[in-house]
């Protein structure tokens, strides 16, 4: 186990941007309908499966670093803090613009933060804005930093589109195959962003408490994405991604079981003193499995990923910005960030409101 707690940190401004294309599931079942006859596969089960009604999309072309910048500008005018004053940019997005440079630098760029500070990618599945969390509360407690911006801005639309197009044009997809990539048609596009900082300089007063992480690797194969793509790449790359949605799931639950026993004893928190819990936004059965393992109360969860889909490492932060608001959380109520991404990783982060 690795745990971390900070005194000092606090998660000052949340920003979204989200799309405005929907696609439904229906629309999404309906296309796959000769698939779906062929290898008997009842219509609706993508739905019923993962409760995802609807994903929101952005054309292909739409850039990484756009609507991460978009979401970021949200986010630092909620904090009432300026460009200047922000140490670090971490970019957290499985998307991103180029190979090189980090997508971070034109979030950077865009915000006209100074050059004395840092721009970086960190890129790590779904969890990359929990690392990102991680290490930018660390920057602030060690006094590197007073305040600092993450963003992640996830365009996974192509990927979307060529798993439908190879659907489609492959005869000798099996029934196992296709329910190995179902999973990518529950995905979705949209960004958030995050400014942290010192407690001397925060008038939020959200603060941080720590976490702690894990790292099942040993399931590294369970969920893989092919080959590395950028935007700027255009279409010669198509991207395929395949999961064994079964056996990730029982592994991932009992990760989680495992990982919220050290958030107990990290944070001091028992399951009934937890107040709201933000778990990654997967789908129905997913997070279920979550949360009989943990032992954590179902009714205390807020979760988006039946209208916005699996938003991929936007999507616990997202989930927190409208459940933030919708929740109306108080002053001092205990916040759980429970994320989860291929790998097989685990990141829990405990906020004090």
């Amino acid at each position: 186990m690795i745990s971390f707690r900070f005194k000092h940190v606090c998660l000052e401004s949340l920003g979204v941007h989200f799309p405005t294309t929907a696609l439904s599931s229906t629309e999404i079942e309906s296309r796959l309908t000769p698939v779906y006859e062929r290898l008997r596969v009842p219509f609706g089960t993508l739905e019923r499966v993962s409760a995802v009604k609807t994903r929101f999309m952005w054309d292909t072309s739409v850039t990484p670093s756009s609507v991460a910048t978009i979401a970021s500008r949200e986010a630092l005018e909620k904090s009432g803090l300026t460009a200047d004053q922000l140490g670090a940019v971490i970019n957290c997005s499985v998307s991103r613009d180029f190979f090189e440079p980090a997508t971070a630098c034109l979030v950077h760029n865009n915000l006209g933060v100074p050059e004395s500070s840092l721009a970086l990618d960190i890129t790590n599945a779904c969890i990359g804005f929990s690392d990102g969390l991680i290490m930018m509360s660390h920057l602030i407690e060690a006094g590197t930093i007073k305040a600092g911006l993450i963003c992640s801005g996830e365009n996974i639309s192509k990927v979307v589109h060529t798993t439908l197009a190879e659907l489609l044009r492959n005869p000798e997809i099996s029934r196992e195959q296709l329910l190995q990539m179902l999973p990518t048609l529950t995905l979705g596009c949209g960004a958030a962003a995050a400014v942290l900082c010192h407690e001397s300089i925060s008038t939020s007063k959200h603060r941080i408490l720590g976490g702690v992480a894990r790292s099942a690797t040993q399931h590294h194969m369970l969920c893989i994405g092919n080959g590395d793509f950028s935007v700027g790449q255009g279409e010669e790359i198509a991207p395929i991604m395949t999961s064994d949605s079964s056996a990730l799931m029982a592994a991932a639950a009992k990760l989680g079981g495992r990982t919220f026993l050290d958030a107990s004893e990290t944070l001091g928190w028992t399951k009934e003193s937890v107040d709201h819990v933000f778990c990654h936004q997967v789908g129905r059965q997913v997070n279920e499995g979550f949360y009989r393992e943990m032992g954590l109360d179902f009714a205390k969860e807020f979760t988006i990923y039946q209208k916005y889909g699996n938003m991929v490492s936007a999507a616990v932060p997202a989930a927190l910005a409208i459940g933030c608001e919708e929740k109306k959380i108080q002053h001092g109520q205990k916040v759980l960030l429970t994320a989860f991404g291929s790998g097989l990783n685990s990141r829990f982060i405990g906020l004090e409101w």
